[in-house]
């Protein structure tokens, strides 16, 4: 069946956008554990977020069988802005990033209400390559405005989360323009159909 073209002006059909240039020299992340890969610029180095809660709480999560804050995140860091820092244990909101992170059941679902109730009619539906992604104009949460957010809807209620700084905490500062980067990244998005 033909997909429907897009009406310019109508909210209800989703903006398309062409599929972002790709380039398989571009470092590869595998997640086997959620089943996706997707492949980001070379000026980007992989990293993880240092978790700094203390370790009572880290046991209650456990214990009642949830997730640290960003354990499974994959945070992407421009080389020129690492510095010293051990990329295997970044400091959350200390260093321009972007974070990707996936997000099942309760999570997934908690994260998509609150920013439609947060953003309403302002939530757009684009189109990236194979993908219907939900751009919200902030991230539905403390950060707000400050940073870029994208959901990938991909299995059974479970989605991609895409957040940014829209600004370099770093100098020089100035805007990221991070919002395209992501998009690129969302455009060599692979999901395994195979993946429970």
């Amino acid at each position: 069946m033909a997909q429907p073209r897009d009406r310019p002006g109508s909210a209800s059909w989703p903006r398309r956008r062409p599929p972002p240039p790709q380039d398989a020299s571009w470092p590869l992340h595998r997640d086997e554990q959620e089943g996706f890969a997707l492949r980001y610029p070379p000026r980007f180095v992989a990293g993880a977020y240092r978790n700094d809660l203390p370790p009572d709480l880290v046991k209650t999560l456990r214990t009642s069988g949830g997730r640290l804050p960003f354990e499974r995140a994959l945070v992407l860091v421009e080389a020129a802005r690492l510095g010293s820092r051990d990329r295997a244990a970044l400091p959350v909101g200390e260093i321009t990033a972007i974070t990707i992170e996936a997000q099942a059941g309760p999570a997934a679902a908690a994260r998509r209400d609150l920013g439609r109730q947060i953003y309403g009619a302002a939530v757009t539906e684009i189109t990236i390559g194979p993908h219907r992604v939900q751009k919200f104009p902030g991230f539905p949460g403390p950060h707000g405005s400050a940073a870029f957010y994208y959901l990938v809807p991909f299995r059974d209620g479970a989605a991609l989360e895409l957040t940014a700084h829209r600004s370099f905490l770093e100098a020089p500062r100035g805007d990221t323009g991070y919002d395209r980067v992501i998009e690129q990244i969302i455009g060599t998005l692979a999901i395994d159909p195979r993946h429970p």
